[in-house]
C-alpha cells in the first residue's frame, strides 16, 4: 500500500482566504464625577502629579504607588487619541501586550508571550463582568465592543492574579471599565468611514433621573469589509444600558445590553455521501452569525472599617461558526468584604459560584454528506459545569516603609473534578515617596475548557498517493477530546520598580520568571482509515483517510523577560508614552513526536518561535487649543528559525492622527491612518493580507 502523506494545499487555502471571525483550534483616575470635572480641567502637567487608582488588583480602589504588582492604566485619553477602533486594539499601548490583527475585524491578545489564536491565559472583564467563552476559555474579541467614549480606562495587570480573580488569570487580568453614567450626561454621537467600506454610526443619550440616580443607554453600528482581498462583509450591531444609584454610603450599578455580529463568506464543503472518490468539493456562501446579551447588578456598601460588595451577572452567546458552533448560559455570583482589623492590618474574604449551560454541536447522523474545511462536534453535547471559589488576602504594614500582602484562592472546577490553589505572597518597599520596589510570587491556573475535554475538532486535507500528488485521496485530520486532562498552571516570580522621577517623568519597570505546567499539545497521531477501511472494521465512503490525534497535558513551558513603561510630558502641550517588553520562552515534553528535536510542527515550537521585542511609542500634541496632532508607532520582531512555517519579518506600523475641534460645542473631526504608508502585509505568518486604512471621523457631544 502507498504510503500517504498529507497534503497541506487545501488547508492553506481555507486559513489564509477564508478564514472566520472565530478560528478555534486548532483600567489611571476614580470615576467620581467630581474628580472629573476637576480632571478635565487640568493641564497635562497637573494631571501627571494627581493621583492614580487602580480598583482590579485587590478589587478597591488603591493608589498607584501602593500596589505590589506590575500595573498599566490605559487611560480614555491614550484611547481616543491613538485612533484605534477596537479595544482590542488599544491594549497594544501597555507592556507585554501583543495584538495581532488576523482580519480587519478580528484580532489575537496574548500577555506576555505563549500567543496563539485564542489565548487562554488573560482574564478580559468588563467593569467586573468576565467575558471569556467557556468553549476555549478564550476570548472572542469580535464580540467584545463598546462605544470607545464611555470607557473610563482600561487597567492591565501583568502576572499571576489567580488569589483575587481565579481561572484564567494566569498571565494576567484586563479590567475594561466604563465610565459612571453621571458623567456622560446629555447627547454624544459619531460617524466614521474610511477605506474597505468601514462605516461607523454610534449614539449614546444619558440623564439624571433625580438626585440619585443617573442613567444612559447607546446603540453602535460598525460595517465593512472583513478581508481587503474579496468580498466577504463584515455587520456588528450592539446596545446598553447602564444606571447608576448612589446613596450616602452605598452605590448600585445595574448594566444590560447585547450584540449580534454577522459575515458573510465565500465558501467550500464536501459531500462525501456518494462512494465515488472525485468530485466532492462544492462552493457555496456561508454566513456566520455571533450573538449575545447580558444583564448585571453591582452592590457596594462603605462603612467606618469596612467595605462590601456584592456583583451579579448573567449572560448568553452563542454562534453557528462551523468550529465553535454552540450556546452558553453563565450565571455568576460573586461577594466580598474587606475589613480593616487595625490600622496595620486589612482581610479581604470572598467567595462566588458560576453555573454555566452549555449546548455544542452534536455529531449529525450523516456527517459524511456536508463536512466544513474545519469544524468541531460533542459526544457530550449538552451539560451542566459549575466553578466555586473562596479566598482570602491579608494586606499588612510592616514598618513604615514595607508592607506585605499574603492570600489564596481555592476553587473548584467541576468540568474536569479538580480543586485548585491559587496563593500569592507580596512585599512592597517604599523607601521615598518617588520610589517604590516590589517582590512576588503567585501561583495561577487557567479554567478547564469544554473545547479540549468534550469536543473532537477536525479539518479537511488530502493525502498524496504518489510523489507528484496526482494520484489523492480526502483526508479527515481529527484532534480529541480528552477528559483525563489536568488543569494548566503557571508558578510566575516579579520583581519591580516605579520611580517618579519629576512631576513630568515617571518610569516603571518589571522582570519576571514564569514555569508552566500541563499545557495543552497535540499528541501522536495515528491512521484510524485507510481508504475508507477503518480499523473497527467499517467502511466509509469516497475512500477517506482519517487521522486522529488527541490532546495532551504533557507541555512545559518556561519564560521570562523584561517590561518597562516611560510616561514623559516634556511640554504641557506634548506627552510621550512608551512601552517596551522582551520575552523568551523555552518549551519541554516527551513521549510524543511532537516533542523530538527535529520536529517541524506543534505547540512547543510554536510558544519557543515567537517575537521577542515589542515596543509602542505614542505621542500626544496639542499643537493649538483646536488642533491636535499624535502618532503612534509599533515594532514587532522578526522570528528567524529553520522552520519555514514559523518564520516572520519583523513589522513596524506608524498610525497618525490630526483632529480639529473648534469650539466645545461644535463636532470634532478627526482624520485617522492606519499602517500609514504600509503596503499589504500579515501580522502573522499563514493570516489574511491586512493594508493601511484612512479613516474619517466626527463626533459631537452636548447637553
Amino acid at each position: 500500500m502507498p504510503v500517504p502523506f498529507l497534503r497541506s494545499d487545501l488547508l492553506i487555502l481555507t486559513r489564509s482566504k477564508i478564514l472566520l471571525p472565530v478560528l478555534v483550534g486548532l483600567c489611571s483616575v476614580k470615576g467620581q464625577a467630581n474628580d472629573l470635572t476637576q480632571l478635565m480641567s487640568m493641564s497635562l502637567e497637573e494631571l501627571t502629579m494627581a493621583d492614580i487608582h487602580v480598583t482590579s488588583a485587590a478589587k478597591k480602589p488603591q493608589s498607584l504607588k501602593d500596589i505590589p504588582a506590575a500595573v498599566y492604566v490605559i487611560s480614555n485619553e491614550q484611547i481616543r487619541r491613538s485612533g484605534v477602533r477596537s479595544i482590542a486594539e488599544a491594549l497594544a499601548l501597555a507592556p507585554g501586550v501583543q495584538v495581532t490583527r488576523i482580519s480587519e475585524f478580528n484580532w489575537q491578545v496574548s500577555l506576555r508571550g505563549l500567543n496563539e489564536v485564542l489565548f487562554n491565559k488573560l482574564l478580559v472583564m468588563v467593569d467586573g463582568r468576565t467575558v471569556y467563552s467557556p468553549l476555549m476559555s478564550g476570548t472572542f474579541w469580535h464580540t467584545i465592543d463598546t462605544l470607545l467614549e464611555d470607557i473610563d480606562r482600561i487597567e492591565v495587570i501583568r502576572g499571576a492574579a489567580g488569589t483575587m480573580w481565579g481561572g484564567n488569570a494566569a498571565n494576567g487580568v484586563v479590567n475594561i471599565i466604563t465610565k459612571d453614567s453621571q458623567d456622560t450626561l446629555g447627547h454624544y454621537g459619531e460617524i466614521a468611514g474610511g477605506d474597505y467600506g468601514y462605516r461607523d454610526l454610534n449614539y449614546r443619550y444619558g440623564t439624571r433621573l433625580n438626585d440619585n440616580v443617573t442613567a444612559r443607554a447607546f446603540v453602535k453600528g460598525v460595517k465593512g469589509d472583513y478581508y481587503i482581498e474579496n468580498d466577504d462583509s463584515w455587520r456588528n450591531l450592539r446596545g446598553g444600558i447602564r444606571a447608576d444609584i448612589s446613596q450616602d454610603n452605598r452605590k448600585i450599578t445595574l448594566q444590560v445590553g447585547g450584540y449580534q455580529t454577522k459575515s458573510d463568506h465565500n465558501w467550500l464543503y464536501a459531500d462525501f455521501s456518494s462512494m465515488s472518490p472525485y468530485s466532492f468539493y462544492h462552493e457555496t456562501e456561508l454566513d456566520v452569525y455571533s450573538e449575545g446579551a447580558y444583564i448585571s447588578a453591582n452592590w457596594q456598601e462603605q462603612h467606618d472599617n469596612g467595605f462590601y460588595e456584592l456583583n451579579l451577572w448573567a449572560d448568553t452567546n452563542s454562534t453557528d461558526e462551523p468550529s465553535a458552533a454552540g450556546k452558553f448560559h453563565t450565571l455568576d455570583l460573586d461577594a466580598l468584604a474587606h475589613q480593616q482589623l487595625n490600622p496595620d492590618h486589612q482581610l479581604t474574604l470572598g467567595g462566588g459560584a458560576r453555573v454555566i449551560h452549555r449546548r455544542a454541536a452534536p455529531y449529525p447522523d450523516n456527517r459524511y454528506s456536508h463536512i466544513e474545511p474545519w469544524g468541531r462536534y460533542s459526544r457530550d453535547p449538552i451539560g451542566t459545569d459549575t466553578i466555586l471559589n473562596a479566598y482570602f488576602q491579608l494586606e499588612s504594614e510592616l514598618t513604615e516603609t514595607l508592607t506585605s500582602t499574603l492570600g489564596v484562592k481555592v476553587e473548584h472546577f467541576s468540568l474536569n473534578n479538580s480543586t485548585e490553589l491559587q496563593p500569592q505572597a507580596r512585599l512592597l518597599y517604599k523607601p521615598s515617596n518617588n520610589q517604590q520596589f516590589w517582590l512576588g510570587a503567585a501561583r495561577a491556573v487557567v479554567t478547564p475548557s469544554f473545547v479540549a475535554t468534550k469536543t473532537d475538532g477536525y479539518f479537511l486535507s488530502s493525502v498524496c498517493l504518489n510523489a507528484d500528488c496526482q494520484d489523492n485521496r480526502p483526508a479527515l485530520v481529527y484532534t480529541a477530546a480528552n477528559e483525563d486532562l489536568d488543569t494548566e498552571s503557571v508558578v510566575t516570580l516579579d520583581l519591580g520598580h516605579r520611580y517618579f522621577v519629576s512631576d513630568s517623568l515617571t518610569i516603571d519597570s518589571t522582570i519576571f520568571y514564569s514555569h508552566y505546567d500541563n499545557l495543552l499539545m497535540e499528541s501522536d497521531s495515528q491512521w484510524l482509515c485507510i481508504y475508507g477501511q477503518c480499523m473497527d472494521g467499517t467502511q466509509l465512503p469516497s475512500e477517506i483517510f482519517t487521522l486522529v490525534q488527541t490532546y495532551s497535558d504533557n507541555l512545559k513551558l518556561e519564560n521570562y523577560g523584561f517590561e518597562t513603561a516611560v510616561s514623559w510630558y516634556p511640554l504641557p502641550s506634548f506627552t510621550i508614552n512608551t512601552s517596551y517588553s522582551y520575552i523568551q520562552t523555552s518549551a519541554s515534553c516527551s513521549g510524543h513526536a511532537n516533542c523530538e528535536p527535529n520536529t517541524t510542527t506543534g505547540s512547543k515550537l510554536l510558544y519557543e518561535h515567537q517575537p521577542a521585542h515589542l515596543l509602542s511609542l505614542q505621542t500626544l500634541w496639542q499643537v493649538t487649543p483646536e488642533w491636535q496632532l499624535d502618532l503612534w508607532f509599533k515594532h514587532k520582531s522578526a522570528v528567524s528559525t529553520n522552520h519555514t512555517l514559523l518564520q516572520a519579518r519583523s513589522i513596524s506600523t506608524l498610525d497618525a492622527r490630526v483632529a480639529w475641534h473648534e469650539k466645545p460645542h461644535w463636532p470634532r473631526m478627526e482624520l485617522i491612518a492606519d499602517a500609514l504608508g504600509k503596503k499589504p502585509y500579515e501580522d502573522m505568518p499563514g493570516m489574511a493580507r491586512i493594508d493601511q486604512t484612512v479613516i474619517l471621523k466626527a463626533s459631537w457631544g452636548f447637553q
